[in-house]
């Protein structure tokens, strides 16, 4: 009973700390009295927060109070560039890195490529990059947030499965804990861009969203009701594995014309090689990109539309029976392919209409995701709800009454 006594208390002290710091995030500039009304915490409490935030660098002092007759009161703000923290996204054969401050504002970036010898031992590898990155001089580092296309703990920092480089129970989270002496978030890439959307993104007014993620894999993030749709253990959103066409193409995981094998950039590229051998349009490049497949489409070119025409196509497939039962406001479409949103979005609503009742499609907007260009800053949604539930501003202040 202590036990739980006692878990609850941190609980609530967590909490209120995470409260008083959203309040300043939001609000900028506030007095004590401020925070006490806005939060509802009591004056003593405030005091005793604010101290606590105050000698740990967390929260400076900025003027005082013009407003009223009586005493001015002190101000006080969000010492945005007291901390940094690292932002990353871990690809197929890549990871991107970037080094923001509280504020947001990046200081640094880079991507690193991983050569086949890296791969052998990728854990060694990215930790090394990491060391390499991260300026030696003049470091606060909060902690790292990581994403990844794979199936995560969150807790724990655990991954369970990483399908491209097979890696199962890999021991991402505290490897990076322990070589840093930080926090580490992991998350899987769909949660995060979903969650990223929903704050500051496409879907920040609507309370019903769905996020579909192409890229290497085919990833769905849904927020109904203004929550967004997870669980701890089970991976939510994956349709990569989802089959279209029991006679496709073999997959491997082991099925046959799985939705990867026909909607991906791999395999969008792929058809472009194979419709321009049959087609003989030997004038167009032997080979391309997914950018530079949609370049083309939009430059005019048929083969490359009719392309993103059977794409369309396909997706209407993999989204037409969630759209049913969630009824969505928007749907968000990331990736390389909305280069070509202009073409792809209503040969997307127009298949879309074919498979579903009218009323589904009356308030359905399509629209491509905000955060695609910088895959690191959906990251860094991880850290901003860690400081503002409290979890990650109790280790700071932690950490700053132990140095």
């Amino acid at each position: 009973m202590n036990e739980i006594v006692k878990g609850s208390i941190d609980l609530i002290r967590q909490l209120n700390y995470g409260l008083v710091y959203a309040s300043l995030e939001e609000h900028k500039e506030l007095s004590r009295t401020d925070l006490s009304r806005l939060t509802g915490l009591s004056p003593a409490s405030i005091t005793k927060i604010t101290r606590e935030l105050l000698d740990g660098g967390l929260v400076v002092t900025c003027g005082e109070s013009s407003v009223g007759r009586g005493r001015r009161q002190t101000l006080l703000r969000i010492n945005e560039r007291r901390f940094q923290f690292l932002s990353m996204r871990l690809g197929r054969g890549y990871v991107d890195m970037a080094l923001f401050d509280f504020s947001g504002r990046s200081l640094a970036r880079q991507r690193h490529l991983f050569t086949e010898e890296e791969r052998a031992d990728l854990l060694g590898s990215l930790v090394h990059a990491i060391k390499v990155f991260l300026p030696r001089k003049s470091l606060s580092l909060a902690c790292i947030a990581l994403c990844l296309p794979g199936q995560v703990e969150r807790h724990s920092g655990m991954v369970k499965h990483f399908p491209f480089y097979d890696l199962r129970n890999w021991p991402l989270g505290p490897t990076l804990q322990q070589a840093f002496s930080v926090p580490v978030l992991v998350s899987g890439d769909v949660r995060t861009w979903i969650q990223a959307e929903r704050e500051w993104g496409a879907a920040k007014n609507c309370a019903d969203a769905v996020l579909v993620f192409v890229h290497n894999d085919i990833g769905v993030g849904m927020v109904v009701n203004g929550q967004l749709i997870e669980s701890e253990n089970a991976l939510l959103g994956d349709l990569s594995h989802l089959q279209l066409e029991p006679y496709g193409q073999r997959c491997y995981c082991g099925g046959f014309g799985c939705a990867c094998t026909l909607v991906t950039n791999q395999a969008l590229e792929a058809q472009y090689r194979d419709l321009r051998e049959r087609m003989q349009e030997h004038d167009l490049p032997e080979s391309v990109t997914i950018r530079e497949l949609c370049e083309l489409a939009l430059a005019g070119n048929g083969l490359c539309q009719d392309i993103l025409h059977q794409a369309a196509g396909r997706l209407s497939k993999v989204l037409s029976n969630l759209i049913c039962l969630l009824n969505p406001g928007k749907l968000l479409l990331g990736g390389e392919i909305t280069r070509a949103d202009r073409l792809l979005f209503p040969m997307l609503h127009q298949s879309l209409a074919s498979q579903l009742p009218a009323e589904y499609l009356v308030r359905l907007q399509i629209e491509s995701t905000h955060f695609y260009e910088d895959p690191t800053k959906p990251t860094s949604v991880q850290v901003h709800k860690a400081l503002r539930d409290g979890s990650l501003l109790l280790e700071l202040l932690r950490s700053c009454q132990e140095s």
